[in-house]
């Protein structure tokens, strides 16, 4: 499986790096591009450059760079898995740098950056080539993400090495209904230090565990977007996209210990272990069922090329074995895009 995601990623840049080479500078009308910003920008920039592209037939390619504060781990993407993480509290820098083509084709490289034993590290970077289409009715798209990752920092990274994300809105009514779909796979390495009792004596023991993950996620929503324009000047734009949604999925998971451990009980500490950094289901493999009701906002500030914007994310676990049933992602970034 990991073979043929490399094999198809490579494809893609190869495809991508063809459509670079003939990429013409046309200029980019900022302003009115950025008007038809859509709410599907709420997970991601990249989501957010996607809609900038002209659907009255004007269409540009343009490259972008951001930098971020979040919260986000998981996924470049989808907040569906993000919300999944058991520690909301750690905050990374990310900086990205993003082409987007006026075929639709694009590509996004992202950088995460946080203090580690005191020093800034550059822990994971995730690659995302992808395809959006924009159209006067509805826009579509759909994007694969690589993970690379220290592995040395387990506690820090994303669990996934490969994610696919896909969505499509309908653009024409006042209220914007859409659907996502997420899929990530990958694995991570888990240290636990394990008291087990022998003879009447207690004993530390050391266990090394690969931790497996599957996850399936589907995202229904609805959605406005709010515009104001001349807000702090001539040139400028604000735009306020609040977005309700319900998310359902199933995942799996599964670990391979290095280690034998008597006298334990192996599903709890498998349990315990994963829960470390990930929300999982009290089973390995859990049916398809309806997880967490979700609401998200953006703020976005536009002048010219420059660009300001916050986002909030808040899910509610339907799922009672869940020890936390709340989950808390934001995400504040300033950006260029030319």
């Amino acid at each position: 499986m990991q073979m043929a995601f490399k094999q198809l990623f490579f494809s893609f840049l190869f495809v991508l790096a063809s459509n670079l080479l003939n990429a013409q500078d046309q200029g980019l009308d900022t302003l009115a591009l950025k008007a038809e910003l859509s709410l599907m920008k709420n997970d991601s920039l990249l989501n957010e450059l996607r809609s900038m592209l002209d659907s009255a037939g004007r269409n540009q390619s343009f490259f972008s760079i951001n930098i971020s504060a979040s919260n986000r781990l998981f996924s470049t993407k989808n907040n569906a898995f993000n919300s999944q993480q058991s520690n909301a509290g750690v905050i990374a820098i990310l900086p990205s740098v993003s082409y987007i083509h006026k075929s639709g084709l694009g590509f996004s490289a992202t950088g995460y950056v946080r203090g580690i034993d005191a020093t800034p590290s550059l822990y994971q970077m995730a690659l995302s080539p992808s395809y959006d289409h924009i159209g006067e009715k509805s826009m579509f798209g759909i994007s694969y993400t690589y993970y690379n990752k220290n592995e040395q920092v387990s506690t820090a990274v994303t669990p996934y090495d490969h994610e696919v994300y896909a969505y499509v809105q309908h653009r024409k009514s006042w209220l914007r209904p859409s659907l996502a779909l997420g899929w990530a796979e990958g694995q991570y390495q888990d240290v636990s230090t394990i008291p087990i009792k022998l003879n009447g004596n207690y004993y530390w023991i050391k266990d090394t565990s690969n931790v497996m993950l599957n996850d399936l996620s589907v995202t229904a929503s609805i959605s406005h977007s709010f515009s104001f324009s001349e807000v702090l000047g001539k040139k400028d734009m604000l735009l306020i996209a609040p977005q309700l949604s319900l998310i359902g999925g199933m995942q799996s998971y599964s670990t391979v210990s290095r280690s034998t451990v008597v006298g334990t009980r192996t599903r709890e500490i498998e349990l315990e272990r994963i829960r470390k950094l990930y929300n999982v289901s009290s089973t390995d493999i859990s049916s398809f069922t309806l997880q967490t009701a979700a609401f998200s906002t953006n703020f976005s500030w536009y002048r010219k090329a420059f660009s300001i914007s916050a986002g909030y994310f808040f899910a509610y676990y339907f799922n009672s074995s869940i020890s936390n049933r709340t989950a808390h992602i934001f995400n504040l970034s300033t950006g260029l895009t030319f």
